[in-house]
C-alpha cells in the first residue's frame, strides 16, 4: 500500500512532474488548436478566393452577353444547390443588380457595411486591393462567414461589347460579393479541438501513469525499503538488511546503510559479550567475597572459640592429671589386695571407669589445646606423599573393617615443604578416618597430590559416602559440631576444628565440596613457607 504524505520527497516530486507535464501539454494543445485554427483559416480565405474566381468564371459570360435573365438564374440556382453560398452583384454606386436573394435586388449597400468598408475606409479603389484584404470574416445570424469581394473590372473585351459598350476609362463595372457560411468548418474545427483536448488529457493521463509508476519503482520503494532498514536498526533489530540495489545511488545508500548496520550488530555483540562478561566476572567476585567473609566470619569465630578453649583447657588441666594420677594410685592398691567381694570389685569398676574417663578429658583438653594452638611446632623439610602413605598404614585395619579401598594418585614431582610432619600427619589421619566412617557401606577413599603453582602442594581427600548438605557443609570446621550419633564415642566435633587450626598454623587453606548422596572431597593446600615456621612454644 502506497503511504505518500505531503512533505514526502515522492509527493513532492511526483506532484512536481505532473503538474509541469500537465502545464506543458495544456500549453502545447492551445498552441496546437491556435495553429489549427490559424491554418483553417487560410485555408477557408484561399478556398474562398479559388470559389470566387470559379464563379466569376461562371458568370464572366453572361455578363459579357449582358445576360440578365441568365445572370438572375444562375444567381438563384446558386442560391438553391448551395445554401451556405450567398452572390451579389453590385455596381460601383453600391447597388445589387443580382443575388441569389432576390429580395436583396435593387438595394443599396451601406458604405460603412462589411462588403464596402474596407475600401472605402482605406480610400483605395478595390481593382487595387491586395487579394488578401478582399477577403473579411463576419458573422451571419451567429453563424461565422467568410466574405469575398471580387472587381468586376471594364475588359477590352467588354468595353468593344455590341450589347452593352462602356467608355475605356471606365476601369471598373461593380463588385461580385461572395459569403460562405462557415457552419461546418466551424463544426469540424469544435469536433476537431474537442479530440485534441481529450487526446491531451488521454496522453496526460498515461504520462501521469507513467510517472507513477516509475517514481514508485524507483524513488518511493527504495526509500521505503531504507526506512524500513532504518526503523528495523532504531527498534534494535541489527541483522536488518537494504536488499534493493537496482539503483545506483540507493545501491549506494543502502550499502552504507548495510555497513552501518553490520557495525552496529558487530558494536552490540561486544557490548552483549562485555556485559555478560562482566555479570560473570561480578558474579565471581561476589562469591570470591562472600567466601572471604565466611572465611573471615570462621577465622573469627575460631579465634574467639580457641582463646575460650585455652582458658578452659589450662584451668582444668591440672585437676584432671590429679584426679588420673590418684585413680591409677587406688587401682594400683585395689589391686594388690585382691579382693574379690562384690563390693570390692564394684569400687574397682568405679576407679577404673573414673580413670577412663579422666584419661579422656585429658585427650579432649590436648585436643582444645592443640586447637588453641598452644603447642609447640617443629619445623623441618617434609614429603606429603611419605605422610599420606603413613597414613593410610595406621587406619588400614580400619579400613579394611569398613571394606574401603584406597586410590591414590601421588604425584612425584612434590617439593619438600617446610611442615611440622607429627600435625601434617595428624590432620590427614582425622580427614582419612572421617571420610572411612562417612562410608559405612563400603565404598572407595581417594587421595590425590599435585603441586601449586606458587611450589606448595594441594592435598584431595575424597570420599564415596553419603556426602552433606549445604547447611551442614557450612559448619563442620566448627568446634563441638558434628553429625555423629552419641554412643560412638566420637561426636565431640573437635576433629575438623583441629584440622582446620593446624591447616591456618601453616599457612595454608582448607576447602570442602560436597552433595547429599554423591561424598565429600576435601582439599587442603599447604604454602611451601608457612608463617610459623619459626616454632611455638608450648605453654
Amino acid at each position: 500500500m502506497w503511504r505518500w504524505r505531503s512533505n514526502s520527497l515522492t509527493f513532492r516530486l511526483t506532484g512536481t512532474l505532473i503538474v509541469a507535464l500537465a502545464l506543458l501539454l495544456a500549453l502545447t494543445a492551445i498552441v496546437q488548436v491556435g495553429l489549427q485554427e490559424r491554418y483553417a483559416q487560410a485555408s477557408a480565405r484561399t478556398s474562398g478566393l479559388a470559389v470566387s474566381e470559379t464563379l466569376y468564371g461562371a458568370l464572366h459570360t453572361a455578363m459579357l452577353n449582358n445576360d440578365r435573365e441568365g445572370l438572375l438564374a444562375a444567381a438563384r440556382t446558386i442560391g438553391e444547390r448551395s445554401p451556405n453560398v450567398r452572390l451579389r452583384v453590385f455596381n460601383k454606386d453600391g447597388r445589387i443588380d443580382f443575388s441569389s436573394d432576390a429580395s436583396e435586388i435593387g438595394k443599396r449597400l451601406d458604405p460603412r457595411s462589411e462588403a464596402c468598408f474596407k475600401c472605402h475606409q482605406a480610400d483605395r479603389p478595390i481593382e487595387k486591393l491586395p487579394p488578401g484584404d478582399r477577403v473579411r470574416s463576419f458573422e451571419v445570424g451567429g453563424v461565422p462567414a467568410l466574405g469575398v469581394i471580387r472587381p468586376i473590372e471594364n475588359e477590352a473585351a467588354c468595353a468593344s461589347a455590341a450589347c452593352h459598350a462602356h467608355p475605356a476609362d471606365k476601369r471598373l463595372l461593380g463588385v461580385l460579393d461572395v459569403t460562405l457560411l462557415l457552419t461546418q468548418l466551424e463544426h469540424d474545427r469544435r469536433e476537431t479541438a474537442g479530440l485534441m483536448v481529450g487526446a491531451t488529457l488521454g496522453v496526460l493521463l498515461l504520462v501521469v501513469l507513467v510517472v507513477l509508476v516509475v517514481v514508485h519503482r524507483s524513488v518511493h520503494r527504495p526509500i521505503r525499503g531504507l526506512t524500513t532498514t532504518l526503523a528495523a536498526l532504531g527498534t534494535g533489530d541489527y541483522s536488518a538488511r537494504y536488499e534493493n540495489g537496482k539503483i545506483s545511488e540507493f545501491a549506494y545508500l543502502g550499502g552504507s546503510v548495510n555497513k552501518m548496520a553490520q557495525e552496529l550488530q558487530r558494536a552490540n555483540a561486544e557490548l552483549v559479550e562485555w556485559a555478560q562478561t562482566l555479570e560473570r566476572r561480578v558474579d565471581e567476585k561476589t562469591a570470591e567475597l562472600r567466601q572471604a567473609q565466611e572465611q573471615m566470619v570462621r577465622v573469627e569465630r575460631m579465634a574467639s572459640l580457641g582463646k575460650l578453649a585455652a582458658v578452659v583447657a589450662h584451668e582444668i588441666n591440672n585437676p584432671l592429671a590429679s584426679v588420673v594420677t590418684y585413680s591409677k594410685v587406688l587401682l594400683r592398691r585395689y589391686n594388690a589386695r585382691a579382693n574379690e567381694s562384690d563390693e570390692g570389685r564394684e569400687s574397682l569398676e568405679i576407679l577404673e571407669a573414673i580413670a577412663s574417663e579422666s584419661a579422656r578429658c585429658g585427650e579432649i583438653v590436648s585436643n582444645m589445646l592443640l586447637f588453641a594452638r598452644r603447642t609447640g611446632s617443629r619445623m623441618e623439610p617434609t614429603n606429603v606423599n611419605q605422610i599420606i602413605e603413613r597414613s593410610l598404614f595406621l587406619i588400614k585395619h580400619k579400613m579394611d573393617l569398613a571394606q574401603v579401598k584406597s586410590d591414590l594418585d601421588l604425584s612425584s614431582h612434590l617439593a619438600n615443604i617446610m611442615c611440622d610432619p607429627a600435625q601434617i600427619e595428624q590432620a590427614l589421619l582425622a580427614l582419612c578416618i572421617n571420610a572411612v566412617e562417612a562410608m559405612p557401606h563400603g565404598g572407595t577413599l581417594t587421595i590425590r597430590t599435585a603441586p601449586t603453582e606458587s611450589g606448595g602442594v594441594e592435598v584431595a581427600v575424597e570420599d564415596t559416602g553419603m556426602g552433606m548438605d549445604d547447611e551442614v557443609r557450612s559448619h563442620v570446621f566448627e568446634p563441638f559440631f558434628t553429625t555423629k550419633g552419641e554412643g560412638e564415642g566420637k561426636g565431640l566435633g573437635l576433629g575438623l576444628a583441629v584440622v582446620y587450626g593446624i591447616v591456618q598454623r601453616h599457612n595454608g587453606s582448607i576447602d570442602v565440596a560436597s552433595a547429599p548422596g554423591q561424598g565429600t572431597r576435601f582439599t587442603v593446600i599447604l604454602s611451601p613457607a608457612p608463617a610459623s615456621a619459626g616454632g611455638e612454644s608450648a605453654s
